[in-house]
């Protein structure tokens, strides 16, 4: 992918988890008429697609609890590739839209879906270890 792709592909995902959905629509049209209606193209519209209807069991929302839960990127791109091929083995170009998510999933913001839920549970955390520190106290 040139690198001006990937800064697109980039602003895509960027616009998308911090809750920009319109302008995300917009950047995800722009990059259909770039790259086409290919495989690549096809994953980035599953992972808009699965986002904005709250699909809490795709791959996704699934991937982001992995890694917000301190999951190597190595680990998780091994896990989404064997996924994939054990389900029906797609084109290259689906899978590379996937791995190029993982590959930038640290410079990208925490779903703006999931930074609440991030943030209630620290919360709660927080909260058991001072409810702890009290009784021991």
């Amino acid at each position: 992918m040139s690198q001006q792709a990937g800064r697109a592909v980039k602003n895509f995902f960027t616009l998308l988890f911090s809750g920009k959905i319109s302008k995300a629509e917009e950047s995800l049209s722009r990059l259909e008429k770039k790259l086409g209606n290919n495989g690549y193209y096809k994953a980035l519209y599953g992972i808009y697609y699965a986002y904005i209807t709250d699909d809490r069991d795709s791959f996704i929302f699934q991937l982001w609890k992995r890694y917000l839960g301190g999951e190597d990127k190595a680990n998780l791109k091994k896990i989404f590739t064997d996924l994939l091929k054990e389900a029906y083995d797609p084109p290259k170009d689906f899978i590379q839209a996937w791995i190029d998510l993982i590959d930038m999933i640290d410079s990208l913001p925490v779903p703006h879906k999931l930074s609440k839920e991030q943030a209630a549970l620290e919360s709660v955390e927080e909260g058991e270890v001072e409810a702890e520190a009290e009784q021991e106290s």
